[in-house]
């Protein structure tokens, strides 16, 4: 386990004096402004002020022109359109969107998932042979495609077109497939280049709603769809990306969408309370575990379907696997310390590199991603398939582990991925050999001691927080990667009551602190190791960050810890 190194952001208090005459505000919400670049009227305008007309023109995307107008011809002739997405929230929201968007202009469509256990990621024969069973004259791919270069070939014998739309980097060769749409493939300009799957999918619906001469409306309503994906594969909450998760946030609230608001409801989650965060925590991971453990297209089931009984049924069914799910990753982490605890020497190694046979597939991701926030280190999770192990990789800030696995493609089957998260598959016989060679790397790679860092935006004295504050945050959402949800400090608190550890494993602390005038509630999900801290009667300072936390209806402020420690 680790202590974090509290690193406070650089502010520049120039700017800052100027941002505050200029807009009147105080020190505390000119700081937040200067630290996210709103220093002029024009960015002032350009961040708070939504405008649908400055999203950018799909025409700009490579291919975008071919795609569209392969559709409306696919529409005069009326074919049958297949969709094959990935099995995880970004492609099952992407197939959502296109079967939604396609049957609303009358589109013969179908669709097809693959199954993360038998067929792995992306567009597999069998899915082209369904294509073909079922008299698809036209595929068109979410969220995957961009290396389907055999796949491809292979639709073209049974005289299928292709049009790819993906966002992840391609390889060395493109499939020759009949539109290829990703912002990153390397001949494209298109202006913005952190769109997800379903993102990409979303620009194309949008072109042909245009060209088709349909209001605007009758596109925009599926961002409810992007911005569950834009969540999920966190991508940069800036630009477009933005504009489309706000509207998305909104159409959510409404209850556009029947599955998303049948699985909100069985997840106990108030609409009204959704943001970009409780979607990531509470909502995503019940889409995922459609296809971690079971069925994927059942989460395309869920979020097309007309039917409230059918919904409730599938939000039902997704959340009890869910919870099944939780319990296989509570054994598994709880494996994975005992493995660390006994076997790992991190004065020699800076990695952690784990594999177990009987681990299951679909959870090593959430495993990994949990051993990496817990000792801040590189982590690689493996487990075995028949005379293989595939693994799932979590990475540091500064540390790109797709770049670290290229340094073993002599000995790798297959990997790809983010500099953040990978995947790979490896055979048995070479596994010892991977990771003394993953060992290598990454010790020669970071040299210095890793130190976990919270990035602190800002020292807020409590007197500081009011409405005017706290509606300037609002006005900041959505949150995510490229706007963060500022962290705040508090320091010298002495005051405070009501401890008590809560939940039903009875690690997450709550307490409240004293302010002058105000109290302010304050909750430490799997916080437990810092319960003496406030039990101590010593002056503790927090980082935290501030939520509005919904109720029954009710309203309250909330601090959500990130750290504790006693005050120097």
């Amino acid at each position: 386990m680790h202590n974090y190194f509290w690193k406070y952001k650089e502010i520049n208090k120039d700017e800052v004096a100027n941002i505050s005459s200029e807009f009147s505000v105080p020190q505390s919400i000119a700081s937040i402004m200067s630290l996210k670049s709103i220093n002029n009227k024009q960015k002032s305008k350009d961040f708070f002020y939504e405008d649908i007309t400055s999203m950018h023109n799909p025409l700009l995307m490579k291919d975008m022109d071919i795609a569209v107008s392969r559709l409306i011809e696919s529409i005069k002739k009326k074919e049958l359109i297949l969709i094959i997405g990935d099995y995880d929230a970004d492609g099952t929201s992407a197939t959502s969107l296109l079967y939604l968007y396609f049957k609303s202009i009358k589109i013969d469509v179908e669709y097809y998932i693959p199954n993360r256990q038998t067929e792995g990621y992306g567009v597999s024969k069998k899915a082209i042979d369904f294509g073909s069973k079922i008299g698809a004259k036209l595929i068109i791919t979410c969220d995957c495609g961009i290396t389907a270069i055999e796949e491809v070939e292979y639709a073209k014998k049974y005289n299928i077109d292709v049009i790819i739309t993906d966002h992840h980097k391609q390889g060395s060769n493109l499939p020759d497939a009949y539109a290829i749409l990703n912002p990153n493939q390397n001949e494209c300009n298109y202006p913005f280049k952190g769109l997800c799957g379903a993102g990409v999918a979303f620009k194309l619906c949008f072109e042909v709603n245009k060209q088709l001469g349909f209001d605007i409306n009758h596109v925009m309503k599926y961002t409810d769809l992007v911005s569950i994906a834009t969540a999920a594969d966190i991508v940069p909450i800036v630009n477009e990306n933005r504009l489309i998760v706000k509207n998305g946030l909104r159409y959510i609230k409404d209850g556009n969408n029947l599955g998303i608001s049948a699985l909100l409801k069985v997840s106990k989650l108030d609409a009204q309370s959704i943001n970009v965060g409780r979607l990531g925590f509470w909502f995503i991971p019940k889409i995922n575990a459609a296809g971690r453990i079971g069925d994927a297209a059942r989460a395309v089931k869920l979020l097309t379907t007309q039917n409230p009984m059918f919904a409730n049924e599938i939000a039902t069914d997704l959340e009890n696997e869910n919870e099944k799910r939780k319990k296989i990753t509570a054994q598994h982490e709880s494996d994975a310390k005992n493995i660390i605890e006994s076997k790992i020497n991190f004065k020699k190694s800076k990695i952690i590199i784990l594999h177990k046979d009987d681990w299951h597939f679909g959870i090593i991701g959430i495993v990994a991603s949990r051993i990496k926030e817990m000792y801040n280190r590189p982590t690689i999770i493996l487990t075995r398939d028949d005379d293989n192990y595939k693994g799932s990789c979590r990475s540091i800030y500064g540390f790109d582990i797709v770049s670290a696995l290229s340094e073993c493609s002599d000995i790798l089957e297959n990997f790809g991925g983010h500099p953040m998260a990978a995947g790979l598959t490896v055979k048995k016989h070479n596994l010892s050999k991977f990771i003394e060679k993953m060992n290598t790397i990454t010790n020669n790679h970071l040299i210095n001691e890793i130190q976990a860092i919270i990035n602190i935006d800002y020292e807020l004295k409590l007197s500081e927080i009011n409405s005017r504050f706290i509606k300037f945050l609002d006005y900041l959402e959505p949150f995510g990667p490229g706007n963060s949800k500022p962290i705040f400090s508090t320091k010298n608190i002495l005051e405070l009551s009501n401890a008590s550890l809560i939940g039903k494993n009875r690690d997450t602390i709550k307490f409240t602190i004293h302010g002058d005038e105000t109290n302010f509630e304050v909750i430490g999900f799997r916080m437990v190791e810092n319960y003496e801290k406030i039990l101590s009667g010593k002056s503790i300072d927090i980082a935290y960050t501030i939520e509005k936390n919904i109720w029954k209806n009710k309203t309250t402020l909330q601090f959500v810890l990130k750290d504790i420690v006693y005050t120097k």
